[in-house]
């Protein structure tokens, strides 16, 4: 855009690392690497904009505007400078200045955006009807009706016109506009401005009478006691600015535009600070990006009484867990849990973390008290069930755990991965041999591709003594999955048994270079030494004493 870099000496260096911190997603980095360039070398257009680039991104618009004017005062034009003294002129409500940068065209280059910007830009000074006449124009145009008439809804509201606000509401829900929940809390607000407290009711049950959660249920108490309600999400237009930039940053997550995205749903923020599903979407892009101390950070600024916390709380546990803070994001999930004691999905993903830690006693106590607030018989339940199946299968409750398998599968008909646990359950078990034959079969034919499956398919062969039809099966799941340690063991035993002894001690010895469980790498080892039918008898006797000492 610029051409190629020139450095003063001694800052290509930092440049070039503050490039690659960019590429890493490490903003704190980049931020203070190009620092370094810009106070060495205050003309560099190229350091300067990935400054900018890098602070909006950290949301912080107010640190950047001086990198932002200075890239200006050099006579470049680029959006993401023009972007930060948008956001530093409108936060100031300098709304005349900002009308000014757009007619000297620093906007950002996008029509319909800087529209938008303008438009907002006249409510701001509260030249409502010159703000209403540039959306009317817009919103006769087919690709930008539907933005335009919900953005015509939110200057109508914020003049004070509430009338003419819900009628646009009402247009935009009758052209088949999708429409948001964040949209219907807004046009519910209006309506409780105007006094329509009937009609916010009515509209208030059409789309959440079945719905529950602290935001709309204090939103509910304000509508039965005809309180007009606070605080309010759209009030300024600032408000207003934020609901434009954080339209450009859903799109923009869309195409997987991390720090793009990021930059746009942290300006929402900065704009309205109480814009939580900003917030929520700044959290989720910084664990994509994987910064998860930002990430945990942006999380926690959900406050307990938005309908988002939820989602918040998980998504913290999941920032947490990844970051390898395990115990406190189970803190976390036992927190919500207790919040949100009917939130079904707090208990599952802590029964899922508690399993992924081998706490599979506490997991099991989980996912039961998910199961308990469901109907048993919902079909979506099936993953409870077989989740709840695989804990207490690993915690030794066989019965238990055949039982979760089968409920899921009357639930969940033949999907293929509770058909293959429980028919590598009942292989390894050696219970049930001819129907877990017919299982496995069934998860084959459903999913050719999948290793574990083929390799379970070769496997309950093997048990049945079926050597040279376990074979192909086994060759085929090591192919998949070549370096799976049990796939490549099971090979090694079929080897064996045909007597191709040489590529048995082959398999069994890559198999222990893939680092399996310490029984598993015991028993390889063993075999390695004494041969698989030594090992198999040592087994048998072990089997039979412990079956004299119980009797």
């Amino acid at each position: 855009m610029f051409g190629a870099p020139s450095f003063a000496e001694g800052l290509a260096g930092p440049y070039l690392a503050g490039r690659q911190a960019s590429l890493d997603g490490r903003l704190d980095a980049s931020v203070q690497y190009f620092s370094k360039v810009v106070a060495q070398d205050s003309a560099n257009i190229m350091a300067l904009e990935q400054l900018i680039l890098a602070q909006g991104a950290l949301g912080r618009f107010e640190q950047a505007l001086p990198a932002a004017q200075a890239f200006i005062n050099q006579g470049a034009n680029g959006q993401w400078a023009n972007l930060v003294v948008i956001a530093n002129t409108a936060k100031s409500q300098n709304y005349s200045a900002l009308s000014r940068l757009l007619q000297e065209e620093r906007g950002i280059g996008h029509p319909l955006i800087d529209d938008l910007i303008e438009a907002w830009s006249l409510a701001g000074s509260e030249d409502y009807e010159a703000a209403i006449a540039k959306l009317k124009v817009l919103s006769k145009q087919d690709q930008e009706r539907g933005l335009a008439n919900y953005h015509l809804a939110l200057i109508y509201k914020v003049s004070g016109d509430y009338q003419a606000a819900d009628d646009r509401f009402e247009a935009l829900s009758k052209d088949g506009a999708q429409v948001t929940r964040r949209a219907i809390l807004i046009r519910l607000e209006a309506l409780m401005q105007d006094g329509q407290f009937d009609k916010a009711g009515t509209i208030f049950d059409r789309f959440f009478t079945e719905q529950s959660d602290p935001e709309l249920d204090r939103l509910k108490a304000d509508i039965g006691g005809k309180r007009s309600p606070k605080p309010l999400l759209m009030k300024t237009a600032e408000d207003g600015l934020a609901e434009v930039f954080f339209a450009v940053a859903q799109i923009l997550n869309q195409e997987q535009k991390d720090e793009y995205s990021l930059f746009h749903a942290q300006l929402a923020q900065f704009l309205s600070a109480k814009y939580t599903p900003a917030a929520l979407l700044s959290a989720e892009i910084l664990v994509a990006m994987r910064q998860y101390d930002l990430a945990i950070e942006a999380y926690r600024t959900i406050a307990p009484v938005s309908a988002l916390f939820p989602l918040a709380e998980l998504g913290r546990a999941d920032a947490l867990r990844d970051s390898g803070m395990t115990e406190a994001a189970i803190e976390v999930l036992r927190g919500l849990s207790r919040s949100h004691e009917r939130l079904v999905p707090a208990h599952q993903a802590l029964g899922n973390l508690l399993r992924s830690q081998e706490r599979y006693d506490e997991a099991v106590m989980a996912y039961t008290a998910a199961l308990d607030l469901l109907n048993p018989t919902m079909k979506s339940a099936w993953r409870l069930f077989y989740a709840r199946g695989m804990a207490n299968e690993r915690m030794g409750d066989w019965p238990a755990a055949e039982q979760d398998f089968r409920q899921a599968l009357a639930l969940q008909p033949d999907h293929p991965q509770v058909l293959n646990y429980l028919g590598y359950s009942l292989v390894e078990k050696r219970q049930k041999l001819d129907e877990a034959l017919e299982m496995i079969q069934t998860a084959v034919d459903k999913q050719p591709e999948s290793g574990y499956i083929v390799d379970s398919l070769g496997w309950v062969f093997y048990r049945l003594g079926r050597f040279e039809e376990a074979l192909p099966h086994l060759e085929r799941a090591a192919e998949l999955m070549p370096i799976d340690p049990i796939v490549n063991d099971h090979l090694g035993d079929v080897f064996w048994e045909v007597g191709r002894k040489r590529e048995a001690v082959f398999q069994w010895r890559r198999a222990l270079s893939f680092d399996p469980e310490e029984t598993d790498r015991k028993r390889i080892l063993r075999k390695l030494e004494v041969g698989l039918e030594r090992v198999l008898e040592e087994e048998a006797e072990a089997l039979l004493s412990t079956a004299n000492q119980d009797g």
